[in-house]
C-alpha cells in the first residue's frame, strides 16, 4: 500500500494536536503506512502580515519532497487542502512568485506535477473503511451538523463525502457551508466571536446533537473559545459539542469506542451526550 506525508497543520496547537493524534490512531486501524509527519502552520489570511515567498517556500519544499519520493501528501484538515489548492493556483497566475521561488530553492517548477502530491484524508478513508469491522452503526439516531469550508461545496457534492459518512457511521448529516472567522481573533476577538457565534448557534438551533468539522479553525474558535462565543451571543446555552472526523469514525471500533480514548476530556463543550 502507498505510504504519505502526514501534514500536520499546527495552527492552533491544542486544536489541532487533538485533531492529528485521533487521525494517527485512526490510520493505523485502517492499516494506512505513514512515512513521516511534516509539521506546517497555514492560513492564508495571514498573507497581509507575513512575507508571502517565505510563507510558500515550506508548503513548495514539502510538495518537492513528496514528489521526489514517491510519496503523497495525507492532509487531515481542510485549512491545508485550501492552502495547497490557493498555492498551485498562485503558481499558475503569479509569474514573480514563481521565479522568486525557483531563484529561492534551486529547482524548476513543473504545477502539474505538483498537483498529483497531495490528498485530502477524507477521500482514502471511506474506501478503507469499508473493508474493516466496524460497529454497526453506532451513530444511528444522532443528527450532526458538518461545517465545511464554503470553498469545498463543490468537492462535498463531486465527492459524495455526506453520503459516505452517513452510510458507514448512521449520522443524519446536515452540511452548513460557511467561512471560518478564526483567523480573526488575530487582529479583532470582539468580531472574530461575533461571528463565530452566529454560525455555532445557528447550527445548534436546527435541532443537531453535535458539530462536526474537518477545520482546525472553526473547532478552535467554537469550543475552544466556547465561553466567549456564548458571551457574545447573549445566549445562556453551550452544550453541543464540537467532533473532528476521526473522533467520530473511531467511535465505531469497539477498542476506541471510549470518552479517554476519543480525548473528549480535552474538549470545552464536553461531549457528555455521547
Amino acid at each position: 500500500m502507498e505510504s504519505f506525508i502526514l501534514l500536520h497543520n499546527n495552527l492552533y496547537p491544542k486544536s489541532s494536536h487533538l485533531l492529528i493524534s485521533n487521525f494517527k490512531v485512526l490510520l493505523e486501524k485502517l492499516q494506512i503506512p505513514i512515512e513521516k509527519t511534516q509539521t506546517l502552520a497555514l492560513e492564508g489570511k495571514f498573507l497581509p502580515f507575513i512575507e508571502r515567498v517565505k510563507y510558500y517556500q515550506k508548503l513548495f519544499l514539502l510538495l518537492l519532497e513528496a514528489q521526489e519520493t514517491n510519496h503523497k501528501i495525507l492532509l487531515c484538515d481542510s485549512q491545508s487542502l485550501l492552502e495547497i489548492k490557493r498555492f498551485l493556483k498562485a503558481l499558475y497566475e503569479e509569474t514573480e512568485l514563481r521565479e522568486s521561488l525557483i531563484k529561492e530553492c534551486g529547482v524548476e517548477i513543473d504545477i502539474l506535477s505538483l498537483e498529483n502530491c497531495f490528498v485530502f484524508a477524507p477521500e482514502i478513508m471511506l474506501n478503507a473503511l469499508k473493508d474493516s469491522h466496524l460497529k454497526s452503526k453506532c451513530w444511528q439516531g444522532f443528527k450532526c451538523a458538518l461545517i465545511l469550508d464554503r470553498e469545498l461545496e463543490t468537492w462535498a457534492i463531486e465527492s459524495q463525502i455526506i453520503v459516505g459518512l452517513e452510510e458507514i457511521t448512521g449520522l443524519k448529516i446536515m452540511p452548513f457551508f460557511k467561512e471560518s472567522y478564526a483567523y480573526l481573533m488575530q487582529v479583532n476577538q470582539v468580531l472574530a466571536y461575533k461571528m463565530g457565534a452566529a454560525d455555532y448557534y445557528e447550527m445548534v438551533d436546527s435541532g443537531v446533537d453535535f458539530i462536526l468539522t474537518p477545520n482546525i479553525g472553526n473547532f478552535e474558535l467554537m469550543d475552544q473559545n466556547a465561553v466567549e462565543l456564548k458571551i457574545a451571543s447573549g445566549r445562556d446555552d453551550l452544550e453541543i459539542p464540537l467532533l473532528f472526523i476521526p473522533q467520530v469514525i473511531l467511535a465505531l471500533f469497539e477498542e476506541t469506542a471510549s470518552c479517554n480514548a476519543l480525548q473528549f476530556k480535552e474538549h470545552k463543550i464536553l461531549p457528555r451526550m455521547l
